[in-house]
């Protein structure tokens, strides 16, 4: 559309905004049903397709894409999610599974986002806009809404029946939704991980380390890559941890001599915290993922959590559209609140535990060691192990 065509509004159901996992997903399933739908996205499609991203579909999620006849065509195949557990360089592996006995699939964020692409824009003729700006959302009562943006061929304008925000935290959408009509819950954990992404990859399990220097962990990213994570505190700066002392750190806390220096290509920091909006949805306008909730990294949990919300919103869109059932669309904020707060409940759990067995100087030698009896109990008893299971069921 050329700028001489800047005031037509064009048409479609539903506009998404954010071309991640859960934008991209709801498209290709709403693509697959016949319902009408644009991504908007305001990176490159190169950039979204290299960015890193942290996740490993769980079992639900497996069984969400098998019910879409899309697990073989997005996921690898099915594995165990299997964790080495470390306790001052002492190793356990532990298997993690669903409810139901059901493993996961091996499918980090970043490749299910370029088989998201391969599939809703090259096979399925899908319709996603990169390199857009100034995205400005109308979603007036009593009106259809309406998206307008800018693009290096001018302005354009967007008409529509429902606006999914899939857009991050930080994003247009949940800052479009008038001051009042939200509330933020907010959990602060009181310290912070540092987040190194390097050249060198998980070589057998992905790994969390517990020790009395603070927690480490290990995930990978990609075939040559891992991303460490390493507790820190929340006043720590890039100035207070070059590449040397975050190998230092590694080493210490795996208490590991024998791991090797790499190169380091990117680290940030990330202040652990949780946190819910409520409700997650404005007339016309429903949040998914990071738009509406946030979890620590410990819990392992945000792609699933988003992947949740597009299986329950892309439901509801579809009785919408096709029997003109607007249940689900009118629940959509209660049903999914429902299963956060379960996530979260599962995330605090686990931040704690592992923080408190960790480093001392956090929260007393007392919880260290209330927290150190509770994780071999999961680790080592069958019958304690079932506690992890209870919180899964919960979730699932």
């Amino acid at each position: 559309m050329g700028s001489n065509q800047e005031n037509i509004t064009e048409q479609t159901t539903v506009v998404i905004i954010g071309a991640g996992v859960s934008g991209l997903t709801l498209a290709t399933f709403l693509q697959k049903s016949g319902v009408a739908c644009v991504v908007l996205e305001r990176r490159d499609r190169a950039y979204i397709e290299m960015r890193q991203r942290a996740g490993v579909v769980d079992a639900r999620g497996v069984r969400m894409f098998e019910q879409w006849d899309l697990a073989d065509k997005l996921l690898f195949g099915l594995v165990a999610q299997t964790i080495d557990y470390r306790l001052n360089g002492a190793g356990r592996i532990f298997e993690i599974v669903g409810e139901d006995g059901s493993p996961s699939r091996f499918c980090t964020q970043q490749m299910l986002v370029g088989n998201l692409m391969k599939e809703f824009i090259d096979n399925m003729a899908g319709d996603v806009r990169f390199d857009i700006a100034d995205v400005t959302i109308h979603n007036e009562e009593g009106q259809h809404p309406k998206i307008t943006y800018s693009d290096a061929n001018g302005s354009h304008a967007l008409a529509c029946d429902y606006i999914a925000g899939c857009d991050s935290d930080r994003g247009v959408s949940r800052a479009s939704i008038p001051d009042g009509v939200l509330t933020k819950y907010s959990h602060e954990f009181g310290y912070a991980w540092l987040a190194a992404l390097v050249e060198a990859p998980v070589t057998s399990h992905a790994i969390m380390g517990v020790s009395d220097y603070g927690c480490v962990a290990q995930l990978p990213r990609g075939p040559h890559r891992s991303r460490y994570y390493l507790q820190c505190a929340l006043s720590d700066g890039p100035e207070d941890w070059s590449d040397q002392r975050i190998w230092d750190e590694i080493r210490l806390r795996l208490n590991d001599k024998t791991i090797q220096n790499a190169l380091v290509h990117d680290k940030f920091f990330v202040p652990l915290r949780s946190v819910v909006y409520a409700p997650i949805q404005y007339r016309n306008l429903f949040l998914v993922g990071d738009a509406a909730h946030l979890v620590p990294p410990t819990s392992a949990k945000g792609m699933n959590l988003a992947l949740y919300d597009v299986d329950i919103l892309s439901q509801a869109i579809l009785r919408a559209v096709q029997e003109d059932d607007t249940m689900g669309l009118e629940s959509y904020s209660d049903t999914v609140l429902t299963h956060i707060w379960n996530y979260q409940d599962f995330a605090v759990w686990i931040t704690d535990m592992m923080h408190d067995a960790g480093d001392p100087t956090q929260r007393g030698t007392f919880r260290q060691m209330i927290a150190r009896a509770r994780l071999d109990n999961l680790f080592d008893s069958e019958t304690a192990a079932h506690l992890h299971s209870e919180y899964q069921r919960g979730m699932n």
